[in-house]
């Protein structure tokens, strides 16, 4: 198995202003380029305009849930196949069920995870085809 190259692009869509940042740092440290958007349209439409190869999203968000952005961009020729990992606090099996529903590539719960688990998912989620 080989570690994805740094050329990989993230796109990390979240209200919180200090989490946001920090991802971006530890992603970037960590070899990637990074994108970033404060709420689920914002992060539809830098998703469907940038093509990032992950996409780290919240589902909490005002103007445009998680979900709703997830539905929007599953719309999309391109966004059909795009690697999405849900980011979230909710930590409920239905929440879990929808995002597999949904062909997310992952489910992490923000308060369970270190940035380098974050890191490491993200990695683990871009080798697999």
């Amino acid at each position: 198995m080989e570690i994805p190259t740094t050329a990989n692009t993230v796109l990390i869509v979240d209200d919180d202003a200090d989490l946001r940042n920090v991802l971006k740092d530890k992603f970037e440290l960590s070899g990637f380029k990074t994108l970033t958007a404060v709420d689920g349209e914002d992060g539809l439409k830098k998703a469907l305009a940038n093509h990032p190869d992950i996409t780290l999203l919240d589902i909490m968000m005002p103007k445009m849930t998680g979900w709703q952005a997830l539905d929007k961009l599953r719309e999309d020729a391109w966004g059909k196949t795009a690697k999405v990992i849900m980011l979230t606090v909710l930590e409920d099996l239905d929440n879990v069920a929808q995002a597999v529903e949904k062909n997310s590539v992952g489910y992490l719960i923000k308060t369970s995870q270190s940035l380098d688990g974050i890191v490491f998912r993200v990695k683990e989620a871009l080798i697999k085809k």
